[in-house]
């Protein structure tokens, strides 16, 4: 009697034991899945815009179909697209507000003619588009405006570099802006660099001489939509992003594509730009 229940004991011990371990061999898989879940590393924004084939850019928030330089362009190329970047040119003002337009005085685009670098904000915040009516927006309110977004920031003065890669660090870093400049814009580009930002830099056909020197600043390089093959050709064999700029319409973006783009800057959004 006392045989059979130790055998019947060490049978339910044994099943039990058994039990156990697949237990514990169970947790073990679900914490290793767990782990491997965890160490998976997540993506940022400019690694999923760039995933995308073609990575899209509104420039200037869409310059030949709203007023550049505004809010309501940035509102109105967000608005059109979720996965369309955002392009800000920027200038600084004399009393250290970074405002976004394309050239260093405001009489393109805006009623008065002043010089960005020698006025201030106040003074600025006056001016409205001859094209609707619109002020000109600061850096800091559009980036506040859509934090969603990728942007690519072009510091048109390099007056404060460190300043103005201070303020995107605390707008959410590399992992939000890149970094764009005309070819030959090395100080802006290598600081932000050291930062840990992806680079962007676009090149004319009459630029192309200077690429072999120039090319190396920058991760990802942008050609005219209609750039000669032989310009594509040398850009496309760095092995990097190539982007066409700037396209107005689909027979623009289409040459750019066909040439060997993957991914294009956009004047023309409400032309390109799928909805």
């Amino acid at each position: 009697m006392f045989r059979t229940r130790a055998a019947s004991v060490g049978r339910v011990t044994t099943t039990r034991a058994l039990l156990a371990v697949a237990l514990a061999a169970t947790v073990l898989t679900g914490c290793a899945a767990d782990r491997a879940t965890v160490l998976q590393p997540i993506a940022t924004p400019v690694e999923r815009w760039l995933a995308a084939e073609p990575s899209l850019i509104a420039h200037r928030g869409g310059s030949a179909d709203w007023p550049e330089g505004t809010t309501f362009a940035y509102d109105q190329a967000a608005a059109w697209s979720p996965d369309l970047a955002l392009e800000a040119p920027v200038w600084l003002t004399a009393d250290g507000v970074w405002v976004v337009c394309h050239d260093a005085t405001t009489g393109a685009e805006f009623d008065v003619d002043l010089d960005i670098a020698t006025s201030t904000w106040a003074q600025l915040s006056q001016l409205r588009t001859v094209d609707g009516g619109q002020p000109l927006a600061r850096l800091s309110d559009v980036l506040a405006a859509h934090p969603d977004r990728v942007w690519l920031v072009d510091d048109k003065p390099s007056a404060d570099v460190p300043g103005l890669l201070d303020l995107l660090d605390a707008a959410g870093g590399p992992g939000r802006f890149v970094v764009k400049g005309f070819f030959s814009g090395r100080a802006w580009t290598e600081q932000a660099r050291a930062r840990g930002y992806t680079t962007w830099g676009y090149y004319y056909p009459t630029n192309m001489a200077d690429f072999a020197a120039t090319q190396s600043a920058w991760d990802i390089v942008a050609l005219q939509w209609d750039a000669p093959a032989a310009d594509w050709t040398t850009a496309l064999a760095t092995g990097r992003r190539v982007f066409g700029h700037v396209v107005r319409d689909d027979a623009q973006a289409q040459q750019a594509l066909a040439a060997g783009a993957t991914g294009l800057m956009v004047a023309g959004v409400t032309e390109v730009v799928p909805r």
